[in-house]
């Protein structure tokens, strides 16, 4: 609703954790939740609520599924728009993480490699970096290509997505990184970087609802 209405998520989220009932915790924009756990969670609770005749709370729970699984294309329209009209295949693309949340190397229904996958099947070439789950993504999905060092994964990229909200992304040095990509632009699908300090390294940035410069 924000990028709808031309808003900045980052103020609602600001807002709403205000009222200590709500809190900001987990209000973060982003690609979806992924792991072993939730995924299966919601899925039995759904099929619970059919099977009990909770057709209300049925609809509720699959309209969560719904959205969630739409992410990847949300966040595929970004990159589009990001490009400014330029085609994603052949494009050099990092994409920054592979575990389904920062702190593990859990990479089970993990939204970031979904991302990685679509761009891969759409025809760019991707290099995934990840702090800790590299060797279990080249597992789970051996046609991307990996690079546990930030400087060599961001080396020759025409677009960089962040995909997973690690601390070493957030605290990394933005005029440090601006010198290994072809094209310093960058698409924040967790909305989790201070836009401003690397638009002034002289990045490009685009993030999730938020408005763009």
């Amino acid at each position: 609703m924000c990028e709808a209405a031309g808003g900045d998520i980052s103020q609602i989220v600001k807002i709403l954790g205000i009222d200590p009932r709500i809190g900001s915790g987990g209000m973060q924009p982003g690609i979806g939740y992924g792991g072993g756990c939730l995924p299966k969670d919601v899925r039995a609770f759904t099929a619970s609520a059919r099977q009990l005749g909770a057709a209300n709370a049925a609809d509720l729970l699959l309209a969560a599924e719904k959205i969630n699984e739409s992410r990847t294309g949300i966040a595929l329209g970004l990159i589009t728009e990001a490009l400014d009209g330029q085609r994603i295949r052949g494009k050099r693309i990092t994409v920054l993480g592979a575990a389904f949340k920062p702190d593990t190397s859990d990479v089970r229904e993990s939204p970031a490699l979904a991302l990685a996958h679509a761009l891969q099947q759409a025809g760019s070439v991707v290099t995934v970096h990840d702090p800790q789950a590299v060797a279990t993504a080249m597992v789970r999905n051996p046609e991307l290509d990996y690079n546990v060092d930030l400087p060599a994964a961001l080396d020759g990229a025409e677009l960089v997505v962040l995909a997973t909200e690690w601390p070493e992304y957030r605290n990394a040095d933005p005029r440090t990184l601006v010198e290994y990509p072809a094209t310093p632009l960058l698409v924040d699908c967790r909305t989790t970087l201070d836009a401003e300090s690397w638009r002034a390294a002289g990045w490009t940035v685009r993030q999730l609802g938020r408005p763009g410069k």
